[in-house]
């Protein structure tokens, strides 16, 4: 056991992968981290079948319920680093005893960008760049649209002589949309001027852009105490995406106009100017790690998550208490980012929100987790 967790943490140490990543869906959502440190049932039914539905957005741009508005107010971008991430997918699984195999779909979107690139942004939107000011861009995109099927198994692990359990899981990809790209350039006098590089299936015939790929995923969730529990849990530990054709274009832009187009960069573009390719891609999932810990005090427990994904690491505590003897409610708190969880777990179902605003019309940060599961 000693030896499964110095290799888990040396991947840890060496989780952050040079070279082209691109975001895909989770296998285990926080939601789910939290039903296996606190022992819910809905995980623990030998025989069942389980479906589950997730959206999620994030940024720390502007409220979710301006993204669509075709003009904003002006708006000042406070931060040094801008990001925007959204993930959409559904699943299926049927559990047998030790075995899960799960089918679903669904599309990761990441951009990210320096100060300048968030606040051209905003000041586009509202109709008010400053001429006289000289906006310093860089920034990156990547998308994916994929679908997957995964097994998995369940082995249980003794640590000091109390019992736990080890998930290894197996994923197929089949991706249907990839993209990855970089815009860098200044925008000065009305201009934009710079470098636009870009790999894309947009553009390709279908029966080009699709191509597989595979991950593998560990889970560690062990009891060291009477009262504390621990897990570990790292999503594509080994990943390998393999895009058959993608259109590689390599640009010079000048244009007066930076509304974002469909690949999240620029809108009729007067003037592009460079070359597009046809080249294959050998790329890596976006590796994602989260350590959880739970204090049990009689049936209710303490709650600590540490994660590491698309947006960074970020620390989050709560609180699971326990009503009657299969429901379990849970409030959590992300650190520094005003981002709150709370969610119902019963038999059959679980049902968790987050949040980072009280008001509707503050809220940057939104995502609603459901599943549900018929034991048989």
């Amino acid at each position: 056991m000693r030896k499964v967790f110095v290799l888990l943490s040396a991947l840890l140490v060496a989780s952050v992968v040079k070279g082209q990543v691109v975001p895909i869906q989770p296998r285990w959502t926080t939601a789910d981290k939290l039903a296996s440190l606190t022992e819910s049932t809905l995980t623990s039914c030998r025989q069942a079948l389980v479906s589950r539905f997730l959206i999620h957005a994030d940024n720390n741009v502007l409220p979710l319920r301006l993204g669509d508005k075709e003009t904003l107010p002006p708006m000042m971008f406070e931060g040094s680093k801008a990001y925007y991430f959204h993930a959409r997918f559904k699943e299926l699984g049927l559990s047998y005893r030790q075995w899960s195999l799960y089918y679903g779909h669904g599309k990761g979107d990441f951009y990210e960008g320096n100060r300048d690139a968030a606040q051209l942004f905003l000041d586009a939107k509202s109709n008010d760049v400053d001429w006289l000011k000289v906006y310093d861009v860089d920034a990156y995109l990547r998308r994916t649209h994929s679908h997957h099927w995964a097994l998995s198994y369940t082995t249980p692990v003794r640590l000091n002589g109390r019992k736990g359990q080890c998930i290894i899981a197996l994923r197929w990809l089949r991706m249907h949309r990839l993209q990855y790209g970089n815009l860098k350039g200044l925008m000065w006098l009305g201009q934009f001027q710079g470098d636009l590089k870009l790999l894309t299936t947009r553009g390709l015939p279908e029966n080009e852009t699709r191509s597989n790929g595979v991950a593998l995923d560990v889970a560690i969730v062990l009891p060291l105490s009477e009262q504390l529990r621990m897990g570990i849990w790292v999503e594509n530990l080994f990943s390998r995406i393999w895009q058959r054709t993608l259109q590689d274009i390599t640009a010079k832009v000048a244009t007066n106009t930076v509304e974002p187009d469909a690949d999240g960069f620029l809108h009729a573009v007067p003037f592009l100017q460079g070359r597009i390719d046809r080249r294959s891609l050998n790329a890596k999932a976006m590796r994602l790690w989260t350590i959880g810990m739970a204090w049990q005090q009689r049936k209710d427990c303490w709650l600590l998550l540490t994660e590491h994904g698309v947006i960074g690491t970020q620390v989050s505590i709560g609180y699971a208490l326990t009503l009657g003897e299969r429901q379990k409610v849970w409030l959590m708190r992300t650190i520094g980012k005003d981002k709150w969880l709370i969610g119902i777990s019963m038999p059959q179902c679980q049902v968790h929100l987050f949040w980072d605003k009280f008001s509707a019309n503050k809220v940057q940060r939104a995502s609603i987790n459901f599943a549900w599961s018929v034991a048989f």
